[in-house]
């Protein structure tokens, strides 16, 4: 079945992990469309969707792809356009990679919205974790004595943690929701339930902070007698750049007319399954702004900015210089293999 830029419909790819992905690659003008996966999707916020302009990444490479495709048909190579959805909660990228569908690549790249023009940006190692605390539900008032009190115990947690947060590196964060704590007043609560979020600078700084959280639940269960479970989701590692690959897609925004920087210290930064990705092979990330103000990720001043005309002209510049970075990348085999090498370097380091 032929689509749009002359690609065709092709079987399937890991579908037995597929909820909302697809691809399509071509070599040499043939090209070819086939899912790929993601177990989940990426968690909506009440009333806003994701708000995160997650509408205009897709676009932006699909974009890229078929502008490539009939800008140069006998291209020297394969480009492969992936959807990679659940970046933050579902890690699509992380069961793409473990199931094989970046295997063979060189290289990858893709645009996020920002409020910002940044080459590089920078995403922190994240751990995601679900405790669940299980106590003895009693009488409030008639025997309290014989409850184990659950909400307590998540309280008490929360309590250990922000005993530490002043002790930990500036680069770090912690954060969590109380999910369940009970349903009556007059009950004790026999059940509580957090979700939690751990994030680093690095991997490694991230699981030492892991096993301090894990302390605060375990002292929480020793000081009300409630038992716990923790289920830890996936683990999100930093992402690591390359200068080189960096400079090509700088030089091509400044074709456009457009600065783009090397995010600084003072940067917020989020966490993204392309920072697995980067371990893995070269990675470029880079972003533009759909606003001329600063505003907050996923919130409905994003989602409007995502869908307005700021937007739409933020995809199409990050359409043109993924473009150009990929003709970078085929025409320049020697800057490929220099960015392939300076990839070992970064990520053998700690």
């Amino acid at each position: 079945m032929h689509g749009a830029g002359g690609y065709f419909v092709s079987g399937s790819f890991l579908s037995d992990y597929i909820t909302a992905a697809w691809g399509h690659q071509f070599l040499a003008g043939k090209a070819e469309l086939a899912p790929k996966a993601a177990r989940r999707r990426d968690g909506r916020c009440p009333g806003v969707g994701h708000g995160c302009g997650h509408n205009l990444i897709g676009t932006a490479s699909c974009g890229a792809a078929i502008a490539l495709k009939q800008a140069w048909p006998d291209m020297p190579g394969t480009v492969a356009v992936m959807g990679t959805p659940a970046e933050e909660g579902g890690g699509g990228k992380i069961i793409m990679l473990e199931k094989g569908a970046f295997k063979g690549v060189d290289a990858s790249m893709m645009f996020h919205p920002s409020f910002r023009y940044d080459i590089g940006s920078p995403s922190l190692a994240a751990a995601m974790m679900t405790f669940r605390f299980h106590g003895r539900a009693a009488h409030g008032a008639v025997d309290p004595h014989r409850g184990i009190n659950a909400a307590d115990a998540a309280m008490l947690t929360f309590a250990g943690i922000n005993a530490f947060r002043q002790h930990i590196t500036s680069d770090a964060r912690i954060h969590g929701v109380i999910k369940h704590t009970g349903d009556k007043a007059n009950i004790t609560p026999d059940y509580s339930e957090i979700d939690m979020v751990v994030r680093a600078a690095t991997r490694e700084y991230m699981e030492e902070l892991v096993e301090r959280v894990l302390d605060c639940a375990r002292g929480a269960s020793l000081m009300t007698r409630a038992t716990f479970e923790v289920e830890r989701g996936m683990t999100y590692y930093d992402s690591r750049q390359c200068d080189s690959y960096d400079y090509l897609a700088r030089e091509n925004f400044a074709k456009l007319g457009i600065k783009a920087e090397q995010p600084g210290g003072d940067v917020p930064k989020a966490s993204g399954d392309g920072g697995n990705v980067s371990h893995a092979i070269p990675h470029l990330g880079i972003t533009a702004a759909i606003s001329d103000h600063v505003i907050n990720g996923h919130s409905v001043e994003w989602r409007d900015a995502s869908i307005s005309p700021r937007g739409h002209q933020a995809m199409m510049e990050s359409a043109k210089v993924l473009a150009m970075t990929m003709c970078d990348l085929l025409y320049r085999p020697d800057v490929l293999e220099r960015i392939r090498a300076e990839h070992k370097v970064v990520t053998a380091r700690k």
